[in-house]
């Protein structure tokens, strides 16, 4: 259990300094949308999406595209369309189904 939680911290720790080494508008919205969607769920399933982005950010700043070019003109839908793809990683969505659970 140690072991996986020194390697947890050493992937969170790689992943910060390539949010940090993002151009500022990418890292910019980077960050809000990692505060945004840690809202709504924590753990490594959260921490696997917000990897995602972030590869998805690195590779369209190396193609020269704008970040609003990637999240649309609302960057908010863009997180919610993220997080609709992954339910099961939501913490809402587990309390939903513990509410169904519960008269069934």
């Amino acid at each position: 259990m140690f072991k996986k939680m020194m390697q947890e911290k050493r992937e969170y720790r790689a992943y910060k300094k390539r949010v940090n080494k993002l151009p500022e508008e990418y890292k910019k919205a980077m960050k809000a949308i990692e505060k945004y969607m840690w809202n709504f769920a924590k753990g490594s399933g959260m921490f696997e999406i917000l990897k995602n982005i972030l590869e998805m950010f690195e590779n369209s700043a190396t193609d020269g595209l704008s970040v609003r070019d990637v999240v649309g003109d609302d960057i908010a839908e863009f997180a919610d369309s993220l997080l609709a793809e992954f339910p099961e990683e939501t913490w809402m969505d587990k309390m939903k189904k513990k509410l169904r659970d519960s008269i069934e």
